[in-house]
């Protein structure tokens, strides 16, 4: 799910599948509405944006989560910089093919899905989201592990799926801090659970070690094995200013 990046994106090379990571999507909206309920407050977010929308699934699940939990929401965007976009339907929500940050909207809530760590000035984009937004809530990999390292796994992920950088958990909450963002609470999405992760051999043979490791610390088994991504709900202070 990429809002704003180099050609790839814009091209559709990347989303030449409309259906890209399509699979997870309800898995992290869940997680994501079930951390909203505890930190944000229902009565102040009446509009929505998903940057860096993709396939689309997580923004409509998302919404869907957000209405059952007593969210009153109207207005349901979906930004995306790829092309594929413009032919994404979905009853609630309205698909735009443009760059959320250079759109001139204002909404309650921002998601960045998967989004940070395929832009090569991370810090500078979510800073511009977030100045057009009063919480933002974003989903990052934590790509900095023992297992990642020993592997050799960030070369690879600079081409497929293109993350450029690499975070562990105190780096990710690092980041968010340094774009100006108030983070409010976070919790650990064990992405060794959601559906595709356990289409390989190699991941049923690591699933009972990531689970016990992850039972006694998401931490821990994010810095060893991997499989694990942070979820952060974030309030944007100058918001209030506006």
């Amino acid at each position: 799910m990429v809002e704003h990046g180099d050609d790839e994106y814009r091209s559709g090379a990347y989303f030449s599948d409309p259906g890209r990571h399509a699979a997870d999507a309800v898995y992290k909206a869940d997680c994501f509405v079930a951390l909203a309920r505890q930190v944000l407050p229902p009565s102040a977010i009446t509009s929505y944006a998903d940057v860096g929308c993709g396939s689309g699934a997580a923004t409509a699940a998302v919404a869907d989560g957000l209405s059952r939990a007593g969210f009153p929401i109207s207005t349901v965007l979906g930004y995306d910089v790829s092309p594929h976009v413009g032919g994404l339907e979905h009853p609630r929500v309205t698909f735009v093919h443009e760059d959320f940050a250079a759109a001139g909207a204002t909404v309650d809530l921002v998601t960045l899905f998967d989004v940070v760590e395929h832009v090569p000035d991370p810090v500078g984009f979510l800073r511009r989201v977030a100045a057009r937004a009063r919480y933002v809530g974003l989903h990052i990999p934590l790509d900095d592990s023992f297992n990642g390292a020993v592997r050799n796994l960030y070369r690879r992920k600079l081409s497929d799926p293109g993350h450029l950088v690499a975070l562990d958990p105190a780096a990710a909450l690092n980041l968010v801090a340094y774009a100006g963002i108030r983070t409010l609470d976070f919790t650990y999405v064990l992405g060794f659970e959601a559906p595709t992760e356990r289409d390989s051999l190699r991941a049923r043979l690591a699933y009972p070690f990531r689970a016990a490791l992850a039972a006694a610390s998401p931490w821990l088994l994010a810095k060893t094995l991997g499989g694990a991504s942070l979820m952060v709900i974030g309030r944007v202070p100058r918001a209030a200013e506006r």
